[in-house]
């Protein structure tokens, strides 16, 4: 069975994260996703991390299962390769600075004179509208704009903590995808063709929508502290290794004292209600992490998972590539390489019940789909040739 979004084509403009990730999410759904780029140098995430051998985990976690086409889009011959491409592709997406796609006659009203039904969607820095719409930027622009590195750190007059690096860029290509899925819905449903942005700005404000809607309503903007809910956090076992565990209904507290033999707690004045173990949590937490401590982690897991109370290992990246957890449900697989054989990648985190999902085919070599796209446009070897030596492709 193929994947839910078989038949769906994307002309891919983007480059670096925030985009390739959302039409690499939309490739493991089945899309056609022919990646286009400038010749010679094409994406410049083929060179973020580039190893010797040729591998280059940045551009392979964000550009895989597409094609490659490389045209110079300030040629006229490159622009009629994508004229000629538009009546047969239900989305363009890009990642430029506004302003850039209509600039080569690439915007959603120019493109919907050929096909109306086009969709196109632009992944952009910080919304269409406002001061900053024709700025340039990137992931640590989106997080520090967007407050999330303020709550990170310390709040006001504290320095600010950057978080993973690529998180804006990488919430923004999730929100991408969807608002791309969204429209392509409204095209099946509704018949209509029309342009999308998602910003690095907006999809920042939308990941802390929790947090800012405290503030909005008047609670004080802090840090997010560590350990501020003593029975929803992390624990040292008595071998070094860590464990969570997440109580959020009060209905497993008495399984947590069961399972860590502390039936003292259960009566102690301090930790009676679940308002009482949050006012006495600096309590509470040395009482549990003297408990967990007594004991290695797998055995605190086993008591925690017996007695039913949600918890789980604190994975390293090296634990996360071989818990079986992962590996069953196929999150991680491993795909042949052309030059490299097979390589480990991140996959899909989607299943579907009878739709194929999930990573297909590495990245490709840069333009190494040109010739088989001009070709089924109808372009002869002559001409291809003749674009290629004057740099067009």
């Amino acid at each position: 069975m193929p994947g839910p979004l078989d038949g769906i084509r994307i002309l891919d403009f983007t480059r670096y994260q925030q985009g390739p990730y959302a039409t690499v999410m939309l490739s493991d759904l089945g899309a056609d996703v022919l990646k286009v780029e400038e010749p010679a140098r094409g994406d410049l995430g083929r060179s973020l991390g580039l190893q010797p051998d040729g591998w280059c985990s940045y551009f392979e976690a964000h550009n895989r299962n597409k094609r490659s086409l490389t045209v110079d889009l300030r040629k006229p011959d490159g622009r009629e390769i994508v004229y000629r491409l538009i009546p047969e592709v239900d989305v363009v997406a890009d990642n430029f600075r506004p302003g850039t796609m209509a600039r080569y006659g690439l915007d959603y009203e120019s493109l919907a004179k050929i096909n109306p039904a086009i969709i196109t969607a632009s992944a952009s820095g910080f919304g269409p509208k406002g001061p900053h719409a024709f700025d340039p930027s990137f992931d640590i622009i989106g997080q520090g704009m967007g407050g999330i590195m303020s709550n990170q750190g310390g709040g006001p007059d504290e320095p600010p903590q950057s978080t993973l690096s690529g998180l804006a860029d990488q919430v923004g290509a999730m929100v991408f995808a969807l608002g791309i899925c969204s429209a392509v819905v409204a095209k099946e449903r509704q018949g209509i063709g029309q342009h999308v942005d998602v910003s690095l700005l907006g999809s920042q404000v939308a990941l802390q929508a929790l947090q800012l809607t405290g503030f909005l309503r008047g609670e004080r903007q802090g840090p997010s502290p560590q350990r501020q809910n003593p029975v929803f956090t992390y624990f040292p076992s008595a071998d070094g290794l860590y464990l969570t565990i997440g109580i959020l209904d009060p209905k497993w507290w008495p399984n947590l004292c069961q399972a860590l033999e502390c039936p003292e707690l259960l009566t102690d004045a301090r930790f009676l209600t679940a308002r009482d173990r949050q006012v006495n949590r600096i309590d509470l937490l040395a009482e549990l992490d003297r408990a967990f401590r007594l004991r290695p982690r797998e055995e605190n897991l086993r008591r925690l998972k017996a007695a039913d109370v949600p918890s789980g290992p604190v994975h390293d990246y090296l634990a996360v590539s071989k818990e079986p957890q992962v590996l069953e449900n196929e999150y991680i697989v491993t795909l042949p390489h052309p030059s490299l054989g097979p390589v480990r990648v991140v996959n899909s985190p989607i299943r579907m019940s009878k739709n194929q999902v999930g990573a297909q085919r590495t990245a490709p070599e840069l333009g190494q789909h040109t010739e088989e796209v001009l070709l089924a446009l109808g372009y002869d070897w002559n001409k291809i040739a003749a674009m290629k030596e004057a740099g067009t492709i």
